[in-house]
């Protein structure tokens, strides 16, 4: 485990005068994104961050109160009506892509949670959990790869369940079958499409600069006041630990990926996925997604 006192030590090791880091926050508007959010405000110089979320006055009143932590730092409201739907991902990442020139930091915390026994279905005619929590991720990542690539050391990270990859039907990826479905096992089948995606992607030569992480952030304290777990602040503080730390580089052309547990290691392989590699996942679920977010985003 990573101690606090050395995630710390890192984090206030990257405000160095004109750094100027560029970052995007999908779902930077509360819980673990927010959190991240004002860490990197309070421990970098000159900052530019676009902010992405639904409310156009919300998002106005919470750049003003994130304004008092780094008066250096320029926030940009970027609106996303509904992050369920593909097609508003895509957009809001077009308006990024069209401001800014690179992006040091892509950092997806969306999410949205029902407790069904069947999917319910967006009118894109995917699964709501995984649709915000992998689609339009993904559609952030897609679109912005060119400016990711751009940067010196870029780093895409979704705050999910990296290690808790659960199992999945290579032959409904878009659970039309819905077999045994339930809200637990769709984020399991969320962070297994994740993972997957991402090592496929990291496996593109134009994409070898890139670190993917996907990060459990660990069980984070809220009102029931949760024995053991972190505060939300520390939370924050190993999200942007993950995006900024040595731990995490591209050591080897098959080395960008990596599984982050709540306590900052990095996690081991489970057997749902091991399974999942020896059966071609990645390749079958990157032809997937990408195959998908064509078809939404020519609607």
């Amino acid at each position: 485990m990573v101690a606090v006192k050395d995630i710390k030590l890192n984090n206030e090791s990257i405000k160095t005068p004109g750094s100027s880091p560029v970052a995007v926050f999908v779902g930077g508007t509360g819980g673990i994104g927010l959190s991240a959010l004002q860490a990197l405000l309070k421990y970098t110089s000159s900052p530019t961050v676009y902010l992405v979320g639904r409310d156009p006055s919300r998002l106005e009143k919470q750049i003003s109160e994130l304004k008092t932590l780094n008066a250096s730092a320029t926030v940009t409201p970027i609106v996303a009506n509904d992050l369920t739907l593909v097609r508003d991902a895509q957009k809001a990442a077009d308006e990024i892509a069209n401001k800014a020139s690179r992006v040091d930091y892509l950092i997806m915390s969306a999410g949205f949670l029902n407790f069904n026994s069947a999917p319910e279905y967006t009118s894109e005619g995917l699964d709501k959990i995984t649709a915000i929590r992998h689609h339009a991720r993904m559609a952030f990542l897609v679109k912005l790869l060119p400016l990711l690539r751009k940067s010196s050391n870029p780093r895409v990270i979704s705050v999910l369940a990296g290690g808790g990859e659960g199992a999945l039907d290579l032959d409904d990826l878009g659970m039309t079958q819905a077999k045994g479905y339930s809200f637990i096992a769709a984020g399991g089948m969320a962070a297994s499409m994740t993972t997957l995606f991402f090592e496929q992607m990291s496996k593109q030569p134009e994409n070898k600069e890139i670190v993917f992480i996907h990060i459990f952030p660990g069980i984070v304290k809220t009102q029931l006041r949760l024995e053991g777990g972190y505060s939300s602040e520390e939370a924050g503080e190993r999200v942007l630990f993950a995006a900024t730390s040595d731990r995490f580089v591209k050591a080897q052309p098959d080395i960008g990926v990596y599984l982050v547990g709540g306590n900052s290691d990095v996690a081991a392989v489970n057997k749902d996925l091991k399974k999942l590699r020896e059966q071609n996942g990645g390749a079958k679920v990157y032809v997937y997604t990408m195959s998908e977010l064509e078809r939404i985003g020519r609607s």
